[in-house]
């Protein structure tokens, strides 16, 4: 059963003079629809669902709740609230566990209605799998348009003959397998074979599922179909032989691959040149006589991830030459695989710019971009001079060394020379414009080449102000080791309506420990919902004291817009943490129409050779609030160098939405903590494994029982995709001074309360994937009805409870204590009593039932049935506690009731205090309190 949590409703009351009920008075009606389920045959280990609407037809808001579950089934979620006229839509989940019929009716409390409880009646049957089958039938790898088919074997497991119903389901690759049978009769322990047909539509992976039904009420059977759609596919590599300017009379050989990228082997039955007349119109009928390409023997056969490498070469006429052009066709047996440019130069100059044209894309008005290109000679190497362009309107030019023109292009500089052009517009137009560089050889202008030309382009318009998510609004690394490098995202998203533009993104920092490697270049346009991911690196050099800080700046919507900033930050240190995993990824996880609650450990590991002591474990603001994180051990924990401790994170998605969180663990003495990312998106769907948590179930309502009783914690486990399950029981909380633990294994150990109080446990259930799920157990630990005296301490030791019958011997003499008329360690415990009895009654003489020498507590004296004629002394000693000063705690209850709280400091051994005294009445005590102190005492 589950542990559920109700809280109390407070309806205010509208007071009046009218007879009639007042607004607020009225109460809710619940009503369920259906009010009945038959689920009928599930198999044993699967889950099958249902939904319930309950309706409030009543006036009041009505708390619901799942008060009873029969054997194998499930509410979800098990409590809501109801307003006047509402509606709302539960799960009603049953999960077999055995091969029998599950009938029962479940029980649904209802606070502040009319009816206090409605029942849903629910039938089911847990069935084991009729019908045997593989669970995957795998097609492998088919040509498309081709058919595959594979015989599937399908065995009658009962006697019975069965009918099963067939269908493909899986979205659109449903359709490229097929199964010609709508049913199968299949005879009791029969086996048959049906064809399973598969035609790729396209290429690359399909996956679809054979639903297989034995009857109209059984759970289906599933097999999971796989198949790989695959393509003949041959590509050049590189797409283009450039063999740039040959010396007259020389020769140069360059290659190229025949590169199977396909899914089987490919077959070349040529491979030749062919003229390129659109790029050489002096050559339309045969390709130029400087290419010559290698006699291969054909048929070849290209193996699939196989490249075979064929030589290409181009010899350069005696003189300069324009740049000659060709073709190079490889052929198969169906036609054209594909084609290669190929081109070549015989001598001479030739320079070129890269890129050819610089596009500014869309400007904001009146901002300074800035792009670069170069100017390169790949003709022969000869000292050529390039003098300044005439600067077209709104575009200014300069060398992006800072020298002057003219500019040189040498061998000393690789015959290349880099540029930088700036565009500034204060229209909304476009501003097409050319630069041409004159070129200069030997003090003359080039005949061969006058110019080398950069065509410009850019387009200044206005767009509405942007509405930008930054994510995260700062970026904090945390504590990273000295020499370690971290890198971390910021995404700038555009949640607006319209376009949005971004530009002039720039880190600035005081030291060199951020960088900012792949920093978006120029002006970005972003459309509704496109992000821009910037990535920060941090890697810290040395120890500070201080934490690294710097900013990310950018520009949006326009000039007048101030910039965006977002501050980084991270601190070096000596100590050396990995967590493992990092991040700690939850996957999806059900947040509708009930948000789960799940759980995933992860280590973290000193990497160093100090030891590091972890002080707290808490979740980063600034980040998704919905996980949380703890410890496994109480902290402060120490970490021992390449130890490890465990921490659990949990995360409980609130709609559907990816969340993102960041666990600070905190080292003593660092100033930032390390931290862990958590991930997690919310889901609505049904996705499978990734949404097999485990769930953990703890009694349904809580426990009440008597002190120093022995109880059953009554858990359970249940996994929807069947893995094999684990218990575990910790307390939560408990009173001040209790130190018991549950006891045993599993999900059913016992537990025995050693103080009153109230106790809170958590189960926590963990399948072999490692997911985990939890859930809380109440228990309330009540006093024994006569007198109960409790003692607890917070330093560890032996400290002692007495109690003193004041009939047989007075309080304030110190030779009554230590008799016979005192219940303590000497004479009341294991079973044994003071003798002679009190009063002349087991039941009327104290008895100790814990005592404790070396921890901290409790120890208890009860009284079961306590005279009414005298009084009782409690007293407190310090027996041999050396760890002092000690303070004990002394509670006293009559009746039930607590009727005294008490401290006692002790700062020697051999202390001993009266506390007080107690009268029992019948239903509780007179307490008088006393005080006395006694030194060397014992």
């Amino acid at each position: 059963m589950r542990r559920l949590f109700l809280g109390l409703m407070m309806v205010p009351l509208l007071l009046g003079a009218c007879a009639k009920d007042v607004v607020g008075t009225a109460r809710g009606v619940i009503e369920a629809d259906p009010d009945n389920i038959d689920f009928g045959q599930v198999f044993v280990g699967t889950e099958a669902s249902k939904l319930v609407t309950l309706s409030n037809t009543g006036r009041s808001q009505v708390q619901v709740r799942a008060s009873d579950f029969p054997s194998g089934y499930d509410m979800r979620p098990s409590e809501l609230s109801l307003a006047p006229g509402g509606r709302a839509e539960v799960k009603i989940a049953f999960f077999p566990l055995r091969e029998e019929p599950f009938d029962g009716q479940l029980k649904i409390s209802l606070s502040n209605a009319k009816n206090e409880l409605i029942t849903l009646d629910l039938k089911g049957e847990g069935v084991k799998r009729v019908v045997e089958v593989v669970e995957v039938l795998d097609f492998g790898t088919i040509k498309l348009g081709d058919t595959k088919t594979l015989p599937l074997d399908l065995t009658n497991l009962v006697e019975k003959s069965v009918n099963l119903t067939l269908s493909i389901t899986g979205g659109s690759d449903r359709t490229a397998f097929r199964v010609d049978d709508g049913a199968v009769e299949l005879p009791g322990g029969a086996t048959r074979a049906i064809d399973v047909s598969f035609t790729p539509a396209n290429r690359g992976p399909h996956a679809a599922s054979l639903l297989l039904r034995p009857c109209a009420s059984c759970q289906d059977v599933r097999v999971q179909l796989v198949g790989s759609g695959g393509a003949t596919m041959l590509r050049p590599s590189p797409s283009v032989v450039s063999f740039g300017t040959v010396t007259p009379n020389e020769s140069k050989t360059n290659y190229f691959g025949i590169q199977n990228v396909g899914d089987f082997p490919a077959t070349v039955t040529s491979v030749f040149l062919v003229p390129d007349p659109d790029r050489d119109p002096a050559h339309q009928d045969a390709p130029p006589t400087e290419f010559s390409v290698a006699t291969l023997a054909v048929p070849f056969v290209v193996q699939s991830s196989e490249t075979v490498q064929v030589p290409i070469s181009f010899k350069a006429e005696a003189q300069a030459e324009p740049r000659k052009f060709a073709k190079i066709q490889v052929m198969g047996p169906d036609g054209l695989y594909f084609e290669v440019p190929v081109d070549g130069k015989s001598g001479g100059i030739e320079v070129e710019a890269d890129p050819g044209t610089v596009d500014f894309g869309r400007q904001p008005k009146n901002f300074a971009a800035k792009k670069t290109f170069i100017l390169q000679n790949i003709g022969e190497s000869v000292a050529i001079e390039l003098y300044p362009p005439s600067e077209p309107a709104n575009y200014t030019v300069a060398a992006v060394d800072g020298t002057s023109a003219p500019w040189h292009l040498n061998s000393q500089n690789a015959n290349t020379m880099a540029f930088e052009v700036t565009f500034k517009g204060s229209e909304l137009q476009e501003y097409p414009a050319e630069l041409d560089f004159p070129i200069y050889v030997n003090g003359a202008m080039s005949a061969e080449q006058p110019y080398v030309t950069v065509h410009l382009m850019a387009n200044v318009v206005e767009l509405p102000p942007c509405d930008l998510d930054i994510s995260p609004s700062s970026l904090r690394f945390g504590a990273v080791t000295v020499g370690r490098g971290v890198q971390l995202p910021i995404e700038v998203t555009n949640q607006g309506t319209t376009e949005c533009l971004v530009w002039n993104f720039a880190v600035e920092s005081e030291n060199r420990v951020f960088a900012a490697p792949g920093l978006p270049n120029g002006s970005k346009i972003l459309a509704p919902g496109e992000k821009i991911s910037v990535g920060i690196r941090y890697q810290p050099t040395r120890i500070t004291g201080v934490i690294d800080r710097a900013n990310l700046y950018f520009n949006h919507s326009d000039v007048e817009t101030p910039r965006a900033v977002v501050p980084i930050s991270g601190l070096a240190t000596s100590f050396c943490l990995s967590a493992d995993p990092n991040p700690v990824a939850f996957g999806p996880v059900p947040a509708v129409p009930q948000s789960l609650q799940v759980y995933k450990p992860f280590v973290v590991r000193n990497c160093g050779t100090d030891v590091v002591k972890i002080s707290r474990v808490s979740m980063a603001s600034g980040y998704s609030q919905r996980f949380t994180a703890r410890s496994d051990e109480a902290l402060p924990v120490t970490i021992a160098s390449n130890g490890t401790k465990g921490f659990l994170a949990s995360y409980k998605p609130l709609d559907l939405v990816r969340d993102v969180g960041k666990v600070e663990v905190w080292m003593q003495g660092v100033d930032e903590p390390f931290l862990v990312e958590t991930q997690g998106q919310g889901t609505d769907e049904a996705c499978g494994v990734l949404c097999d948590w485990p769930t953990a179930i703890c009694p349904a309502a809580g426990q009440s029982v008597t002190v120093n009783t022995q109880i059953v914690l009554n858990g359970g486990a249940y996994s929807p995709g069947g893995h094999p399950t684990t218990c575990s029981w910790t307390v939560a909380s408990a009173p001040v001074g209790s130190s018991v633990r549950p006891v045993g294994t599993g999900c059913t150990p016992t537990f025995t309360p050693d103080l009153v109080g109230n106790y809170v446990f958590e189960l926590m259930v963990t399948d072999q994937l490692g997911n985990r799920g939890a859930c809380q157990h109440s228990l309330t630990a009540t006093p024994w009805g006569g007198i109960w005296v409790e003692l607890f301490w917070d330093n560890a030791g032996d400290l002692d409870i007495h109690v003193l019958n004041e009939d047989r011997a007075p309080r304030q003499n110190q030779s009554s204590w230590w008799s016979n008329a005192d219940c303590y360690y000497g004479n009341c415990q294991r079973g044994s009593l003071p003798s002679p009895l009190w009063d002349g009654d087991a039941n009327a003489t104290a008895s100790l039932d814990r005592d404790d020498i070396v921890g901290t507590g409790p120890e208890n004296i009860r009284i079961n049935s306590p005279s009414l004629t005298h009084a009782y002394a409690v007293g407190v000693h310090n027996f041999s506690n050396a760890r002092t000063p000690v303070t004990g705690t002394t509670n006293i209850y009559c009746g039930g009731n607590l009727v005294h709280n008490a401290t006692s400091v002790f700062t020697a051994t051999k202390q001993f205090e009266i506390v007080g005294s107690v009268q029992y009445n019948g239903s509780t005590c007179i307490y008088t309190p006393d005080g006395t102190r006694w030194s060397g005492f014992h």
